[in-house]
């Protein structure tokens, strides 16, 4: 059992997708270096986990504008919204 970043709901692994620190660069679905858990089935939780601090918080780095655009990208998630 892991805690969503985004809703902060506790799910089984097989139903989340992992975010991970790895090199200084946060990759979807590496198996390792420090993760962070966001709902694979809710771009709500994605949005809310890419927006403000709360991933940045979570993998204790600071993400760059770019980079958050290409996980938002990566995940799916509508740039603009809210």
């Amino acid at each position: 059992m892991r805690m969503c970043v985004g809703c902060r709901k506790r799910r089984a692994t097989c139903e989340l997708i992992r975010l991970a620190r790895h090199d200084g660069d946060v990759q979807v679905g590496a198996r390792v270096g420090r993760g962070a858990w966001i709902c694979a089935d809710s771009p709500l939780c994605a949005e809310e986990a890419l927006r403000g601090a709360r991933l940045s918080k979570a993998l204790r780095i600071p993400i760059s504008p770019a980079r958050l655009a290409g996980l938002q990208d990566s995940l799916g998630v509508r740039k603009g919204t809210r």
